[in-house]
């Protein structure tokens, strides 16, 4: 959709909402954000390019990024909201960068059918948890070359076209969950007929045990059709997610969560199917150092994680033990350039964190990961790709060792008001003996404002 034409339907809302008699208008709110950023990053492709060349993959960029939202409550519990976005690198005319697209276009129906029930149809976000599992409907294999711009793992872009339904059975609530994440033609033939639909299924049920634990279950269902490439008797990509959740303030200042999934179903094959068996753990703890009253006043936090993803035992197709990153949302967990570069599969990781106030407008935060691979490995695939939509690198050569390496983020933010914040982050990426690596360190360095209104 052309940008002229965006802008004409939203102009359009706008004012339909402002001549509709007030009766059926109870509020509407304009708001949104605008990000404004520095990104310089260098030797994001490891080892990919020939020894000496300590430049390969560097990228330096000013983008911005910019969301308009408007939410426009009815009458009878009805609300909707629409959300426009743009991202861009500077000096970019190019139709995907210019584009002004649909972020968010939902409505909410409150009390449906009756009060317990809450619909929701459309664009939307959806994240349960700490995103293990869902929380970015563009984290799925071959969504980097989706749209350029901006390099993928930095983008805003999450939603999900979905329907989701929410039972609110206070202290239990049960969200049904049905979302489209790819919809294409059917371009086969009578003998050999195609679908390349992907779709999510599943419910996550959330009940709190008490004010200070809670306790989250959930199942769900990706199904892709793929069927290009395959013969039309061959039954589709089913992965099962079946896992739990929870976390607790139950000790004085300190935040806990534990969350373990089993993956089941099958694999398409060239030989046929094979059954997936995959399973995922992570544990996250942060505590509020208020104890030491020296301290304090600095508001001193620390933090520690660790992630487990599972990977292929065997080489033969016939147990499938490789978890699949379903539609992960972990940019707080992990480390900027890991997250970028390393798949979200056959990993091990320990993250440990440090936040702390020196002043009242500003936060200072680190974050040291190191990385190890599950099961060994002889390639790996970078999830993400730079601006011009180009995978930072793909099928690496490793070296039949498990340690990736280590990562160290280092942030500062400045709260200048409450509207405007400024924020500088560097990164730093160390390969471990995995790599087969002649030019080093991979770097990055973020300076960033941001205007909320």
């Amino acid at each position: 959709m052309s940008k002229r034409l965006i802008l004409i339907l939203a102009l359009a809302f706008v004012v339909g909402l402002a001549c509709t008699a007030y009766a059926e208008v109870q509020n509407v709110k304009v708001g949104g954000d605008l990000s404004m950023s520095g990104v310089s990053r260098d030797n994001f492709g490891l080892n990919t390019n020939t020894a000496g060349n300590k430049h390969f993959d560097k990228e330096s960029m000013f983008m911005s990024q910019i969301r308009l939202r408007i939410d426009a409550d009815l009458t009878d519990n009805v609300a909707t909201t629409v959300r426009l976005i743009n991202e861009r690198d500077w000096e970019q005319e190019s139709v995907a960068s210019t584009d002004i697209d649909l972020d968010l276009a939902y409505v909410t129906l409150k009390e449906f059918l009756y009060s317990p029930l809450s619909l929701t149809v459309g664009r939307q976000e959806i994240k349960f948890g700490n995103g293990l599992i869902i929380g970015n409907a563009k984290n799925y294999a071959g969504a980097g070359a989706v749209f350029a711009g901006v390099p993928t793992d930095l983008s805003l872009r999450k939603a999900f076209d979905a329907i989701r339904a929410t039972l609110n059975y206070d202290p239990l609530v049960v969200d049904l969950v049905y979302s489209k994440i790819r919809e294409r033609f059917n371009r086969g033939t009578t003998a050999a007929p195609q679908n390349d639909d992907q779709n999510l299924y599943g419910i996550n049920a959330s009940y709190d045990i008490r004010k200070d634990t809670k306790v989250e279950a959930y199942l769900f269902n990706k199904t892709d059709h793929n069927d290009a490439a395959v013969a039309a008797t061959n039954k589709p990509d089913m992965v099962n997610t079946i896992g739990a959740l929870v976390s607790t303030t139950a000790v004085p200042n300190l935040k806990a969560s534990l969350e373990g999934a089993y993956q089941f179903g099958h694999r398409r094959v060239a030989s046929g199917q094979t059954d997936y068996k995959a399973w995922a753990l992570q544990g996250m703890a942060t505590y509020d150092i208020k104890a030491i009253k020296q301290l304090d006043k600095y508001a001193p936090q620390v933090g520690v994680s660790y992630t487990y993803l599972s990977g292929n035992k065997v080489t033969d197709e016939s147990d499938y033990q490789l978890w699949d990153a379903m539609f992960y949302d972990q940019a707080q967990v992990l480390n900027s350039i890991p997250y970028a570069i390393i798949p979200f599969s056959n990993l091990q990781v320990l993250n440990l964190k440090a936040n702390a106030k020196p002043m009242e407008d500003v936060t200072l935060l680190a974050n040291y990961g190191y990385y190890r691979l599950a099961q060994k490995a002889s390639t790996l695939t970078a999830p993400f790709s730079d601006s011009d939509g180009t995978a930072y690198y793909t099928a690496t050569p490793l070296r039949g060792k498990k340690e990736l390496g280590s990562a160290l983020d280092l942030t500062a933010i400045y709260d200048y008001t409450e509207d405007v914040q400024f924020g500088l982050t560097s990164g730093i990426f160390f390969p471990g003996a995995a790599y087969d690596n002649k030019n080093g360190k991979a770097y990055q360095l973020i300076g960033s404002m941001k205007v909320t209104f």
